[in-house]
């Protein structure tokens, strides 16, 4: 029998039989239906996937000195996945290094999920030790060394070499399906943009376990990032740094010269120089003034620094020996006179009479002398750069063919890019009459007159070149007749010096001229440094020097620029040069500076006073 005391007990019995069967049910969920979800919820709470940057390749000169190589720095970077108080964290590091939110968020937003987003680089020893602080309320954000771009001599080259920059949108739109993610460093000018594949190097990933605050606390796996490759330059690196020195020290002098003489318009505005070996193109240094330091650049560059980059009215950005373009002044002589030889059965020998000027149609041009030389023929012609001489060939070939004088200028590949390896090369223009009828509107504009071809002669005119083609222009006559792309890149490595790519010389154009076409243009110019307009300059030197001068108009107002193109030495050719200055007023100042970088190339200075000179 159950008494009533036992009676009244089963209820609660029962109530705790019910709460043990439903422990005992949610157990069996959570531990058994629903246990691999936790396990995977768990082990994602106590590890974290970071990517882990991979160091650009390097850039070395031809002898082995490194250009442009890596150092590690801090950067602030942040796992979205891992922060539940985005905005809050934002603020947080705001507060701390005044971070830019705005600019944060636009880049969490764009990048791909699960990568870790690095919002600032290069940080400094202060923001570090805030930021070592506050850690602990900053759950998800990470410090983490990564490579940096360094320029290893500052100026050194800088438009050959360029600067990269963090990726932009317009940019990670084109390039996202190759791997690249919002703040990746990339090529941005020069040889780092143009190589950019090479250089790039492959992302590596590290799997961490971390706390609750998503610091690390051991590493449990890693794949290592594959270094970018490496280029090794046809640059000399002590001829750059020297042809930088004695470019400088010219446009520092007329600088110098502008301010006290009243004659001079205004200073030149900057200039470039190429030395290149003429029988393969390869290129032994380009340098162009003014010049930046693209370390400025490396982490990002300031406000402050890029205003006064981008508003400086010499543009010092600005790559002159590729992306300047300008009439070629005299040089383009070189051009005539083959045509001549080879179209007119003109001769070295073949005599011209100058009064002093070229009459025709009513119309007078005038040679750069006021005072005429009289009988003089073809070779010599050349050597005094006489404008009515070439004034006359202009107008014959004018008559022949409106157009041969200009196909003979394609041929040595004005008005088309070398294919130099770099970006933003100017294509320049060799006008003739299809393009004067689809540039002007004007009927009368439209007609391709004498007078063009006369002006086009001597390189006036709508004739645009660039420094890069003109140093072509005076291989081929070098060489032989042809012409090679210029190459900057020797060849390209890994990191244990396995050759990767090997950038082989490439024949552009193989000019057709006769041996005494050739003959007579190489004498030409030879004899402008022996005993014609730039003797004076080049009479001293223990070798002698092949060379063509340019002064090319530029318009009512402005001064002329001056232009050098020429070889040395001239009956057995190791190096090509062209010099540019623009707005640099005459040729004649132009002709320092080749003689020091020849002198400087072939170690003139020290040859001893008793071994004389030719």
């Amino acid at each position: 029998m159950i008494d009533n005391n036992e009676k009244r007990l089963i209820p609660f019995m029962l109530i705790l039989v019910a709460i043990f069967l439903l422990l005992i049910a949610r157990l069996y969920y959570l531990q058994i239906y629903q246990g691999q979800r936790f396990k995977e919820l768990s082990e994602g709470n106590r590890t974290s996937l970071r990517s882990i940057s991979a160091p650009r390749g390097r850039i070395y000169d031809k002898n082995g000195k490194v250009l442009v190589s890596n150092k590690l720095a801090y950067t602030l970077s942040i796992i979205p996945e891992d922060v539940e108080d985005l905005d809050g964290i934002l603020e947080k590091l705001n507060q701390i290094m005044g971070l830019d939110i705005a600019l944060a968020h636009e880049k969490i937003e764009k990048a791909a999920k699960g990568k870790t987003v690095r919002l600032k680089r290069n940080i400094s020893h202060e923001e570090l030790v805030l930021l070592e602080e506050n850690k602990s309320e900053l759950p998800g954000v990470i410090l983490e060394e990564t490579p940096m771009r360094e320029y290893v001599y500052d100026k050194l080259a800088s438009h050959v070499l360029g600067y990269v920059g963090e990726i932009s949108a317009s940019e990670l739109e084109n390039l996202s399906e190759k791997g690249y993610n919002v703040g990746d460093i990339i090529g941005k000018t020069g040889l780092e943009l143009y190589y950019e594949k090479y250089l790039r190097g492959k992302e590596g990933r590290e799997l961490v376990e971390v706390n609750n605050v998503r610091e690390k606390i051991r590493t449990l796996g890693i794949e290592e990032p594959i270094a970018g490759y490496d280029l090794v330059l046809n640059i000399d690196a002590q001829l750059q740094e020297n042809v930088e020195r004695i470019l400088a020290q010219e446009l520092d002098l007329l600088t110098e010269q502008a301010k006290e003489d009243e004659d001079i318009i205004e200073p030149p505005r900057g200039g470039a120089v190429i030395v290149t070996n003429p029988y393969d193109g390869s290129i032994l240094a380009m340098a162009s003034l003014p010049d930046y330091n693209p370390n400025l650049f490396v982490g990002g560059i300031s406000q402050k620094d890029w205003t006064r980059l981008s508003t400086d009215p010499k543009k010092p950005l600005l790559n002159r020996a590729i992306s300047t373009s300008a009439p070629s002044g005299s040089i383009f002589k070189i051009v005539t006179g083959v045509a001549g030889m080879e179209e007119l059965g003109v001769k070295a020998d073949t005599e011209f009479y100058d009064p002093g000027y070229y009459k025709t149609g009513g119309v007078t041009f005038r040679n750069w002398s006021d005072v005429g030389r009289g009988k003089l023929d073809f070779l010599e012609a050349i050597a005094w750069s006489n404008n009515p001489v070439f004034f006359q060939l202009g107008h014959q070939l004018y008559k022949k063919d409106r157009t041969v004088l200009q196909e003979y200028a394609r041929k040595f590949g004005l008005g088309e890019k070398t294919e130099v390896d770099l970006n933003n090369e100017a294509t320049g223009l060799v006008p003739d009459p299809e393009w004067r009828r689809s540039y002007f509107k004007n009927n009368e504009d439209k007609i391709w007159y004498p007078g063009y071809s006369i002006n086009l002669s001597i390189g006036q005119g709508n004739l645009r070149t660039s420094p890069i083609q003109l140093v072509n222009l005076v291989s081929a006559v070098a060489n032989g007749g042809k012409l090679y792309q210029p190459l900057l890149v020797d060849k390209i490595v890994d990191r244990d010096g396995k050759l990767i790519k090997d950038l082989e010389p490439k024949l552009l154009n193989e000019l057709s001229l006769s041996k005494d076409t050739l003959d007579t243009i190489q004498k030409g110019i030879k004899a402008v440094t022996t005993y014609g307009t730039a003797r004076r300059t080049f009479e001293d030197l223990p070798i002698t020097i092949a060379g063509k001068t340019g002064t090319a108009q530029t318009g009512k107002g402005r001064p002329n620029h001056g232009w050098f193109a020429g070889y040395a030495p001239a009956d057995n050719p190791e190096i090509a040069i062209v010099v540019f200055i623009e707005y640099g007023t005459s040729s004649g100042n132009t002709l320092p500076i080749a003689k020091e970088i020849i002198k400087d190339y072939f170690d003139l200075d020290l040859i001893s006073e008793d071994e004389g000179s030719d």
